[in-house]
């Protein structure tokens, strides 16, 4: 029986990249927008811990996704793109960012 491959791939970070948060960053707001940088995709979704996949939206040559009702802890974000040319999909790297809301009761 032939394996078939699947049509995610990981790709270079300069074709899809999650700007921010940064890798290792700490967000310190109960609500928070990712910004993805995606050249040439005509759709784009993110996954936070490993949750259901989630569409971004795009404005300013950007994609933005936002967050909110999350907990203090650490956490990770992947995005994937479908390309304007209907070519194969991509994965990117993953992004791993901490939450720490314990100053936002002062």
């Amino acid at each position: 029986m032939r394996k078939m491959h699947s049509t995610w791939k990981s790709v270079a970070a300069a074709e899809i990249t999650v700007d921010y948060p940064q890798d290792k960053e700490v967000v310190t707001s109960p609500d928070y927008t990712f910004r993805i940088e995606a050249r040439e995709a005509s759709r784009v979704e993110i996954s936070i811990d490993s949750n259901d996949w989630q569409a971004c939206r795009q404005a300013e040559g950007y994609w933005w996704y936002d967050w909110s009702g999350y907990m203090s802890g650490q956490h990770q974000a992947t995005t994937r793109i479908q390309p304007q040319n209907d070519g194969q999909k991509s994965t990117s790297r993953t992004c791993r960012f901490s939450v720490d809301l314990s100053n936002e009761d002062l």
